[in-house]
């Protein structure tokens, strides 16, 4: 709630309408809610680091993928409140209160609940299949900047 207070005082003090008041409240609920709290722990749970980092399928030793991806969650975690912020005050900005509503109400539904759950999993399995692909372009892509920038 102290987000909240705090972010609702520079609103309102810099002559903010009510309704971006109730843009900062909705968009804290929706932060706050199970479906979006579980995406956050899922997203900084050491699988999903391991994953988001393309730390699986042996390019970091086996004996080492627990103890990187533990301390990569508690960098992550030590975060959390900031970013938790930062989509409050970004969804208020950008959405509208009945657009944040939607929001809430589609990831509250069993639809939008089973979404949630799948899409770490979803990101994680297609960015694992196109980790080479975007190695190679990377490479590709530092190669031809660093000729146009050398001529």
């Amino acid at each position: 709630m102290r987000i909240l207070t705090f972010l609702i005082t520079v609103f309102l003090a810099s002559g903010v309408l009510a309704e971006d008041a109730e843009r900062l409240e909705a968009a804290e609920a929706y932060v706050n809610s199970k479906g979006q709290q579980g995406l956050m722990d899922d997203m900084l749970s050491p699988e999903g680091v391991m994953a988001q980092m393309g730390l699986i399928g042996g390019s970091l030793p086996a004996d080492k993928q627990a103890s990187v991806a533990k301390i990569v969650s508690e960098e992550l975690a030590s975060i959390r409140p900031a970013m938790e912020s930062a989509i409050i005050s970004g969804m208020a900005e950008t959405f509208t209160l009945a657009e944040i509503k939607a929001l809430a109400a589609f990831y509250s539904s069993e639809e939008g609940a089973s979404a949630m759950k799948k899409m770490n999993p979803f990101m994680a399995q297609t960015m694992q299949s196109i980790g080479p692909a975007f190695q190679q372009m990377q490479a590709n892509l530092a190669r031809r900047v660093q000729a146009e920038l050398s001529e």
